[in-house]
């Protein structure tokens, strides 16, 4: 069998007389640079020689007009590690070739490196297009595909290799910011292993430590994301919320699931940096993940444990669907007094008793203002900030561990200024945002009417409204001013009132609590993230082990890195709500559970539902044919009795399809076996 690989043609040596090399018939050359001199080949039976490009396809019957003159002889000097051109002809009579072996993605891949490292994400289709436009060159979209790859290995380096210098980068990074916690946890080994399996990495930055103390809002969302490398795991955080009621994050983690353990360990990681006891008051935001439940009534059973009101909703809707669950769900959480919650609880268990019990099961003080603590000075009942955090960071998950981790710094790094800049363009007393949220509630406390009783309790009504405020006490019955440090409308009407009765009051927006002031934004954002040097410049750290990455098995097909959609979430932009979990009817029989189309006949609807649309059959008639006018009324009289038969019965198989006779235009048979004489 011929040799075909690299497109080749074969080589018979016997019939090889001699290979000539450009020097001595130097016009004739060819058009491969790689290939050197022409073979020789010699006809047995005709007793001919004939020329032949070695490397060529096939032999030529002309071969002069295949031969160009360019040629590039190197030689490597004897005394010396180098080459030297020896003989260069530039003149071409051929055609360029568009695909050249030696193109290959390694060689892409060091053209494009700087570009690569400028812009991670710049498309396949880019590369493969610069490439064809600066090397004129035909380049396949896999090999593009490769060589990006490969120049993004170069720049964030290896998967694998980033394990091993994970301590050097450990030291660097607290050596660089004082007050920096990092701990790294293996799995257990034999301690004559010189390697131990990574396991876990906590995080957390002393500027970020040093910041959140200085809010004075004991409040932390707690959510994970998945890595998306060849190394899953999953990034656990912890997200506060700044005096301005923007996202502060604190610490981070990179373990390998969302388990018991591994959430009590980056628990018992993040009490030990912010001082907290077990029998903490601290508040916590989840979305109830799995193994957190347990990790926190272990950890922190005295905390105040809020859970996303989105993710409730979103099992919520599974069995009881539609806008009105969905507005009555959201009047329950925002209730914030005892006694309205439990008004609207009764509406709903007038509306459904199932909903009503659903509801009931996951207590109150989880989900609804009106059992929240003002400890936490927030009313948050959806966990938004660790869902921000996680999309700011979500181009580093596919990144390899160091990387990942530098991306995370980085990002926190650079929002410092950002929010530095912010601060310096705002004026006044309060934050930006808490600025507007104050003046729509000096907007409503206009439509409310005071009675004072003398000392420190006020009586503010309006016409579906009225509530008792002391202003002492800095307490609402209504409890917003409780559960938010901020003064409610109601409190801002008395405020007023007792201003009007020459009593002494200070400015209004003293009464709002500290922690809103611009005047804390600044202290919490003047501990700032300082930078790095690369890994070039990393302390090479002894150690007897050295880490190794974490066993994985992959998973069949192609891996999966967006983010899983929910069930009422509307997706590739159709607008339409999905169908799932509904009971769909059909228009065609009248019974549950399938539609028109792949209805089989099922008969009538059963008891409760409406009946099956019965089919009008037209009867055409025809005068003088007596025997066809029986004919026709038999049909009749047997396709309605059919039908009846099917409606009332609820046949389970379906009628046979009943012809219509083009002669008589009687049901049942055709013109071939029509008896009608017309």
């Amino acid at each position: 069998m011929e040799d075909r690989r690299r497109c080749k043609p074969p080589l018979y040596k016997d019939k090889i007389t001699e290979v000539r090399s450009y020097s001595e018939n130097r016009p004739l050359g060819h058009n491969r640079p790689f290939y050197k001199g022409l073979l020789v080949e010699k006809d047995k039976d005709k007793g001919q020689e004939s020329l032949k490009n070695k490397g060529g396809r096939g032999i030529k019957s002309n071969p002069h007009q295949y031969q160009c003159p360019w040629v590039l002889l190197l030689s490597k000097h004897k005394e010396m590690d180098t080459w030297e051109i020896r003989t260069l002809v530039v003149e071409h009579s051929c055609l360029p070739l568009r695909s050249i072996y030696s193109c290959t993605s390694a060689f892409i891949s060091k053209k494009i490196v700087d570009q690569i490292a400028e812009n991670p994400n710049i498309p396949v289709k880019a590369v493969q297009e610069q490439v064809q436009r600066e090397l004129q060159l035909r380049v396949s979209r896999m090999k593009a595909y490769r060589a990006k790859a490969k120049a993004k290995e170069q720049v964030h380096g290896d998967y694998i290799s980033q394990y091993s210098r994970l301590r050097d980068y450990v030291h660097e990074l607290k050596s660089r910011n004082p007050g920096t916690t990092v701990k790294i946890e293996v799995k257990e080994a034999d301690p004559v292993e010189v390697t131990r399996r990574f396991k876990r990495i906590y995080v957390c930055l002393g500027a970020l430590k040093r910041g959140f103390k200085a809010i004075g809002r004991d409040l932390l969302g707690l959510d994970g994301a998945f890595m998306k490398g060849p190394f899953p795991g999953q990034i656990l955080s912890a997200v506060g919320i700044d005096p301005n009621n923007g996202i502060y994050p604190v610490c981070y983690a990179i373990v390998e699931a969302e388990t018991l353990d591994s959430w009590t360990w980056f628990l018992e990681c993040l009490g030990e940096d912010l001082d907290l006891a077990v029998n903490s008051n601290f508040t916590f935001v989840s979305d109830r993940q799995k193994g957190l439940l347990p990790a926190m009534a272990k950890v922190f059973p005295s905390a105040e444990h809020r859970f996303c009101l989105r993710h409730i909703h979103e099992n919520f809707k599974l069995t009881f669907r539609g806008q009105l669950y969905k507005d009555i769900l959201w009047k329950l959480a925002t209730s914030t007094t005892d006694v309205k919650f439990k008004n609207r609880m009764n509406e709903l268990k007038d509306l459904n008793p199932d909903a009503h019990q659903w509801l009931s099961n996951i207590p109150a003080q989880h989900w609804s203002r009106s059992h929240f603590t003002g400890r936490a000075l927030s009313d948050v009942l959806l966990n938004n900030m660790c869902e921000v955090f996680n999309g700011k960071i979500s181009e580093g998950r596919d990144k390899p561990i160091i990387s990942a981790l530098e991306f995370i710094r980085e990002y926190l790094m650079r929002r410092i200024v950002t929010v530095l800049k912010h601060i310096e363009r705002s004026e006044g007393i309060l934050t930006p945002n808490i600025s507007k949220l104050f003046e729509q509630i000096k907007m409503d406390a206009g439509n409310y009417l005071v009675s004072w009783n003398g000392g420190d309790e006020y009586q503010v009504s309006s016409q579906h409204d009225q509530v008792v405020v002391n202003l002492s006490e800095k307490w609402c019955a209504c409890r917003r001013w409780e559960i938010t440090g901020i003064p409610c409308r109601h409190a801002v009407a008395a405020i007023w009132d007792k201003t009007d009765h020459s009593e002494d009051v200070s400015e209004l927006l003293s009464w709002v609590n500290p922690i809103y002031t611009i005047k804390r934004w600044k202290e919490v954002y003047s501990h700032r993230v300082k930078p790095i040097n690369g890994p070039a410049n990393w302390e090479k750290i002894e150690m007897p082990t050295t880490l190794t990455p974490p066993t994985h098995h992959t998973q069949v097909g192609r891996p999966k890195k967006a983010r899983k959609r929910s069930a009422g979430e509307m997706e590739n932009g159709t607008g339409r709500m999905s169908k799932k979990n509904m009971t769909i009817t059909c228009s065609k029989c009248g019974n549950k559970g399938h539609n028109q189309r792949t209805c089989k006949g099922q008969g009538g609807a059963s008891q409760g539902q409406p009946q099956a649309k019965q089919r009008k059959v037209g009867v055409k008639s025809h005068g003088g044919a007596a025997a066809g006018d029986a004919n026709i009324g038999q049909s009749s009289q047997a396709t309605g009795a059919a039908s009846s038969q099917a409606g009332s019965q609820g046949a389970k198989q379906k009628l046979p399809k009943q012809n219509t006779c083009s002669n008589c235009g009687g049901k049942g048979h055709n013109k071939k076996t029509c008896k009608v004489h017309v």
